[in-house]
Order: structure tokens, then C-alpha cells, then sequence
């Protein structure tokens, strides 16, 4: 029967028909309260149970202060009743688990539990004779649902396998069990007998790795408690500055005594050139041609006088600069000041 209450466990071998009749009268009685019996076995079980159903534990908060979705899960119920009734465990079991995931209590698990047992689903019975158990633990008939898992365990062995439900707080954590990602805790599943390795993970906490060992005849809770991830250091602090190290104008001066030959060299090339078309405008008889090698040697004079000039300054530049192009120490540090205008770069020691 529904929702919990002790039952003659012949029901589900159908010895004979005095047994069936008395599990049918059984039946029809629960579900003559079980409209009743919903919200108060619903309430009381969420009252007991610790927080393991996972996105179910939130959506059964929230009916509790939104009535449309509490009525929801009532009408989920009662469908699944009705279809249970009507020998429909299939479309029981959707309805159950539609209202479970809405109002989650140990009184659907309970149901849950009971429709795929006609399905002669054993993995998914003992699944949720578990999930019954662990959301209340002080249940009237804990005795005989142990026999059950118990029972179901033992077939599950003989198959080769055993089930191990993961458990996380807070639940939603992606597992991988041995490499293989395979769900979401809360996560049932069934794998062979032995040792096994877990890993947890979830946004905002820190990965979690675990071995466990899996009995061949005895299912298995991991409990796993999630630990915030370190949080990352301040954008706001300031990198370490990097060790000094070279010379304190490196490859500068070099540059500004390079660019130096080169303005120099330019000026001694234009005033050879200014002396060739001074002697060619002396021998020049005509005077158009005369002119012309005038102005030439003009502009090639200038051009040798500002060539001389900028290289000059940039001789001395770069010879002052490669004076003072000492090694840099910890003691000393270039400072760059803006002025109107501009900016200055000055250098400051300790001593």
C-alpha cells in the first residue's frame, strides 16, 4: 500500500487469495486518506530530513510559501494515486516523481519506491526504500523496509553489482566516478564490487577527490562536504616590483651616439658636395648654369650646417649618457615628474 504504513509483505508474491484480498481492502483504505495523509507526512518528513535531495530540497521550500506550486504537487500526488489504482505503474511512478521533485518527502519516497517494485525494477526500488529511510530514519516501519533493502541488495550482488548513492553539501556537484563523469549529486547508480575513486566539483568550491570501497552485498552513502575555493589575490594589490637589474640608461646612449655619426657623416658628405658645385659654378661659363650650381652649393651648405649641429648635440648627449650608464642597484629608481607641458625623468639614490 501507499505512503508508508506496515503491510503483509505476501502482497508481492500473491500466495493466495485471502492475502490478496486483505492487501486490496489495505490499499483502498490509504488511498481514502491519502489526501489526508499527504501534507502531514509531507510536512513531517521535511521537517526530519537533512538536506540530500538536492534541487528537490529547494523546490519543496519554496511550495511551502507558494500555494499554487504546493497545489501542484498535491494534484502530482493524486494522479499518481489514481494511476496506481488503475495498475498504471509506470505513469504512477512519473506522477510520484513530478510531485517528489516539487514537495520532496519520505512519504513519496515511500510510494516511489512501492510503483517500481510492481515494475520489478529492483535498482530503483532499493533506490528509493534508501531515499525513505535516510529522510526518516525514525520511520515506524524502519524494521521491515531494511528487510526489503536487504532482500534487494542481496539480488543486486547476485548480478554482480551493488549501489552506492553520492551525497554533497550543498548538492548539485558534477561526479566522476573512476574518470567518468556520470551525474549530479544527489547521484544513485550501481557499479561492480570494490574500490573506487570520486571526484566532486562544483562552481565557487574547491575540487574534491575520494576513494571508497564498495561491499558486494551492502549498499553505500558517500558523504562528501564541499570546501569554498581559495579566492583569487586582489586585482587591487600591487604586483612585486621585478629585481633591477642592467644598466641604468641601457642601450641608450649607444642609440643616440649612433644616430650622432650618422647626422655627422651626412654633414661632411653635403659639404663635399657643396665644394664640388662651388668649383663647378666658378669654371661655369654661362650664366644660367652659373645660377644653378649656386644654389646648389647654398643648399647643400645649409643642410651640412644643421646635420653638424644636431650631431653635435647628440655626440654630447650620448657620450654624457654613456658616462652616467652605470649598473642599476635596489638603492636606485628612475622617477618621472609631469610638469605643464611635459615631463621630467630624474633618477633618485639612497645612500
Amino acid at each position: 500500500m501507499l505512503l508508508g504504513p506496515s503491510t503483509d509483505r505476501s502482497r508481492r508474491h500473491g500466495c493466495d487469495s485471502v492475502a490478496r484480498a486483505s492487501v486490496a481492502l489495505s490499499l483502498i483504505a490509504s488511498l481514502t486518506l491519502s489526501n489526508v495523509a499527504f501534507a502531514a507526512d509531507a510536512t513531517a518528513a521535511a521537517a526530519a530530513a537533512p538536506p540530500a535531495s538536492g534541487p528537490s530540497a529547494a523546490a519543496g521550500a519554496n511550495s511551502e510559501s507558494d500555494p499554487a506550486r504546493r497545489a501542484q504537487a498535491k494534484a502530482k500526488y493524486q494522479q499518481g494515486v489514481d494511476a496506481y489504482r488503475a495498475e498504471r505503474y509506470a505513469d504512477a511512478v512519473r506522477s510520484f516523481l513530478e510531485a517528489d521533485a516539487i514537495s520532496p518527502s519520505a512519504a513519496l519516497s515511500y510510494n516511489i519506491a512501492r510503483a517500481y517494485e510492481k515494475l520489478a525494477d529492483d535498482a530503483q526500488t532499493l533506490r528509493w526504500y534508501r531515499n525513505y529511510l535516510r529522510l526518516n530514519p525514525q520511520a515506524a516501519n524502519r524494521t521491515e523496509v531494511e528487510g526489503y533493502v536487504k532482500t534487494l541488495s542481496a539480488t543486486l550482488a547476485k548480478k554482480g553489482i551493488q549501489q552506492v548513492t553520492v551525497l554533497s553539501a550543498p548538492p548539485g556537484a558534477t561526479v566522476a566516478i573512476d574518470g567518468q563523469p556520470l551525474g549530479v549529486t544527489p547521484l544513485t547508480v550501481e557499479l561492480p564490487p570494490g574500490t573506487h575513486k570520486s571526484q566532486l566539483s562544483s562552481r565557487g568550491y574547491a575540487d574534491t577527490a575520494s576513494d571508497f570501497t564498495l561491499a558486494a552485498g551492502t549498499p553505500l552513502d558517500v558523504s562528501v562536504t564541499l570546501q569554498p575555493a581559495p579566492r583569487a589575490a586582489s586585482s587591487s594589490t600591487a604586483p612585486a616590483a621585478p629585481a633591477a637589474s642592467g644598466r641604468r640608461f641601457g642601450i641608450v646612449p649607444w642609440v643616440t651616439l649612433g644616430v650622432a655619426a650618422v647626422c655627422l657623416g651626412g654633414a661632411g658628405i653635403f659639404e663635399l658636395s657643396r665644394r664640388s658645385a662651388q668649383s663647378d659654378a666658378k669654371d661655369e661659363p654661362v650664366q644660367l648654369p652659373f645660377e644653378q650650381n649656386v644654389d646648389a652649393m647654398n643648399g647643400r651648405r645649409d643642410a651640412a650646417r644643421v646635420l653638424l649641429g644636431v650631431g653635435s648635440v647628440l655626440a654630447v648627449t650620448g657620450g654624457v649618457l654613456l658616462v652616467f650608464n652605470t649598473r642599476v642597484t635596489s638603492e636606485s629608481r628612475a622617477v618621472v615628474a609631469g610638469v605643464p607641458g611635459g615631463a621630467t625623468l630624474g633618477w633618485q639614490r639612497s645612500f
